[in-house]
């Protein structure tokens, strides 16, 4: 999904983040604060024209230790960013398949509701269970059950557009979040990607099927909880009818 971003060059790469803080906090307020004191007791005091000449100096050094914190800072802030950010990613990033995860499902979920409360465009939700994959363990291992969730996200990810959130919802179901699309729209991708599992034969677990539940906002739902409940409902009649079948409508493989 996310690419994990690469190591940036920054100042002092040695130095431990607190230390750079340390001394950009330094740089940036305590030696230029005593710097303008020391001025301004001179001054007071009553400078010399002689010392007098040493004031721009003074103050153009006082600048690049301004500046020169100014820039730790800023690079320690882009780190702190870059960090942040890739603490987001691994949040709601599946660890084993490289999917969004549940909790991102939820998130962004409730992001398209809105968003299509907003704009009046409908959005699908397709939850797509693995059939028979207890078998898969059992024959191969966890290992060879791992790997069938792999390729298939892989898969599945390659046949679809980029706005399209691929989520591993719970063990072997996944959750796809198409926006903008239709019922008519999300029956159809549903179908392709069944086809294209039915046809795809699997390092791991050989030739496996998938069996997919639609709904539809507003038609099916107008929340996270009634779209998932008709999902699962739907996913559950494409079982019931003998599975490898979209919501109950879809024909089986041929």
């Amino acid at each position: 999904m996310t690419p994990t971003p690469t190591r940036r060059r920054t100042l002092f790469p040695g130095a431990p983040v607190r230390t750079r803080l340390v001394v950009s906090i330094s740089l940036t307020t305590v030696i230029p604060l005593m710097t303008l004191f020391y001025v301004q007791t001179m001054i007071l005091s009553g400078l010399s024209p002689e010392q007098r000449g040493y004031l721009p100096a003074l103050g153009i050094s006082t600048m690049l230790l301004i500046l020169g914190g100014a820039a730790i800072i800023w690079d320690l802030a882009r780190e702190a960013e870059t960090a942040n950010r890739r603490w987001r990613e691994l949040s709601l990033t599946d660890e084993l398949t490289g999917a969004y995860n549940r909790r991102y499902c939820e998130i962004r979920l409730r992001d398209e509701i809105a968003r299509s409360e907003r704009s009046g465009n409908p959005f699908a939700l397709l939850l797509i269970d693995v059939d028979h994959f207890k078998r898969v363990n059992d024959e191969g291992g966890h290992a060879a059950g791992d790997q069938v969730l792999r390729d298939l996200c892989h898969l599945i990810q390659e046949a679809s557009r980029a706005t399209n959130a691929l989520c591993r919802y719970g063990g072997d179901e996944l959750a796809i979040l198409l926006p903008e699309t239709p019922v008519a729209g999300a029956l159809i991708y549903a179908e392709r990607v069944r086809r294209l599992v039915s046809r795809t034969t699997f390092a791991a677990g050989g030739a496996i099927t998938v069996s997919i539940g639609v709904a539809a906002y507003p038609d099916d739902g107008r929340t996270a909880d009634q779209l998932l409940a008709m999902a699962d409902s739907s996913l559950y009649a494409a079982k019931a009818d003998g599975r490898n079948r979209v919501g109950g409508v879809g024909k089986p493989a041929g």
